[in-house]
């Protein structure tokens, strides 16, 4: 027997379920334990997920937060930047922030 409109679940708009996803994110545990916790089924927090995914811009889908490292050299007035994936930027003499930031962002994304 065929489930009736009545009894599924609202359909979710692109923005609510950024939102769940962000909270499942947040929530520290899996997505199993999240749907099971507040009554979600899990086949539809993963079906949302790769949408969203496919969704995205390149772009945006490369751009994210790495743990970085920042020591002083061996060298004088020189910084050095070594980056997850054995990527390192050194920077020696005059130079700017700005300049460095340029560089990092320019790099392929580490992963």
């Amino acid at each position: 027997m065929a489930k009736s409109n009545s009894s599924r679940s609202p359909r979710w708009t692109a923005s609510q379920a950024r939102r769940v996803l962000d909270r499942v994110a947040r929530s520290g545990g899996s997505v199993k334990q999240f749907a099971r916790d507040h009554g979600l089924g899990v086949d539809r927090l993963y079906r949302w997920k790769r949408r969203l995914q496919r969704a995205r811009p390149r772009a945006e889908a490369a751009a994210r937060f790495a743990e970085v490292t920042i020591r002083p050299s061996a060298t004088a007035a020189a910084i050095e930047i070594e980056l997850p994936g054995g990527v390192c930027l050194r920077v020696a003499g005059e130079f700017r922030v700005d300049d460095a930031v340029a560089i990092l962002t320019r790099l392929p994304a580490v992963r």
